[in-house]
């Protein structure tokens, strides 16, 4: 399956959908945390 099939959303089913949103769901929490760390080491 391509990306532009999975992004389409035409034949995405539950699971797909979930685990799609779930990576989405990490991937910004990741670079939040990444953010504040980051952020909290230059002012301290």
């Amino acid at each position: 399956m391509a990306l532009d099939e999975v992004l389409s959303g035409d034949q995405l089913t539950g699971r797909q959908a979930a685990t799609i949103f779930f990576a989405w769901l990490t991937l910004v929490l990741l670079a939040g945390i990444t953010l504040l760390l980051i952020t909290s080491m230059t002012i301290g």
